[in-house]
């Protein structure tokens, strides 16, 4: 059982290496690139449909860091109000899955919107976003904290639990606000485990917390097969194989690359949205160019970093807190991207 009233303490929250300020350069770089072959050429007939991928959507605070894995709420309407101008048509993604399912015809164009982890803010600042542009969403609940007054402990942000920060940019959802969401129109709930542990080597007990989440979703909302995103964007394929058992209708990945209708949907990536992000670098990651050209780099970068020992490659990372900013963003306004941040789990 969860202790939902103690806050974990700071030491109990997982924390992330920060990557080299070269892969940050790197990652941006390729961004920059694709985004100018998308304005060049258009959006690639291959590239299937994208899903992209939102967590925590809150005002920056006063005094306080900056918010982990977060977007403005303004940035918020201006990304999905830019790909609506572009063209761009907004599924929910039970909808992708049933079309995808049934071999039904999924249009050029096409994207998903979800968010992660379940914050109260979905509610109080990015439903009305979501309800002013008729943008569905999908939100994956950490089951096992609805109705919590503590941070998760997978929350990284200094500054989650404060009182010097509203408690809406850290606090999770209630059962209450959950029905609430569901009765908006546009967000769907999904499943994210019931305690967004790391699981990596820990199959089966990664299958007994998302079965007792399945089990959460089906008897406050009655949702049998719901919706699910790996924490942490951690997969293997003993994971794969618990989520299936568990009784999902698909897994969703951290992986930033399009999907192909006849793809696995326990194998789906998505794109990260961050507040760096534009409606013209978003435009590009669902437009198809950002995915082949990331792989080119990682397939450039694996002959370089085999050849400097891992105590060094470490040492880099632990010593590099900072990254490549894009042009005319300041440090304390930037975030590493989740494309930076992507695990490989493989």
């Amino acid at each position: 059982m969860i202790d939902k009233g103690r806050a974990p303490a700071a030491d109990d929250r997982p924390t992330m290496l920060p990557r080299s300020p070269l892969r940050e350069a790197a990652g941006w770089a390729t961004v920059r690139v694709a985004a100018g072959l998308n304005a060049c050429c258009g959006h690639r007939r291959d590239c299937g449909f994208g899903i992209l991928m939102y967590h925590r959507v809150t005002d920056h605070p006063k005094g306080a860091d900056t918010p982990t894995n977060n977007v403005t709420p303004q940035r918020l309407r201006q990304q999905l109000t830019g790909l609506l101008d572009r063209g761009f048509r907004p599924w929910t993604l039970d909808a992708l899955l049933d079309a995808c399912r049934d071999g039904r015809p999924i249009p050029p164009q096409t994207f998903a919107v979800t968010f992660d982890d379940g914050f109260e803010n979905n509610l109080t600042d990015a439903l009305p976003v979501l309800q002013d542009l008729d943008v569905p969403a999908t939100i994956f609940l950490v089951t096992g904290f609805l109705d919590s007054r503590v941070p998760m402990p997978s929350d990284n942000w200094a500054d989650a639990g404060s009182t010097a920060v509203p408690e809406s940019s850290w606090r999770t959802l209630t059962t209450a606000q959950c029905d609430e969401l569901l009765a908006s129109g546009v967000i769907q709930l999904g499943a994210h485990t019931h305690t967004h542990e790391l699981f990596r080597g820990r199959a089966d007990a990664f299958y007994e917390d998302l079965a007792e989440s399945v089990d959460v979703m089906d008897r406050k909302f009655g949702i049998a097969n719901p919706t699910f995103a790996f924490p942490f964007g951690i997969t293997s394929p003993e994971l794969v194989d618990a989520a299936r058992r568990a009784g999902v209708r698909c897994a969703l990945t951290t992986r930033p690359d399009c999907v192909q209708p006849s793809e696995d949907p326990f194998h789906w990536g998505r794109f990260g949205a961050t507040q760096q992000d534009t409606p013209t670098t978003l435009a590009a990651k669902l437009g198809g160019w950002y995915s082949p050209l990331a792989r080119t780099l990682r397939a450039l970068q694996r002959p370089l970093v085999s050849i400097v020992p891992k105590s060094t490659r470490e040492m880099l990372l632990i010593r590099n807190s900072s990254f490549a900013f894009p042009a005319g963003q300041s440090p304390a306004e930037s975030q590493p991207s989740p494309e930076a941040q992507h695990v490989d789990a493989s």
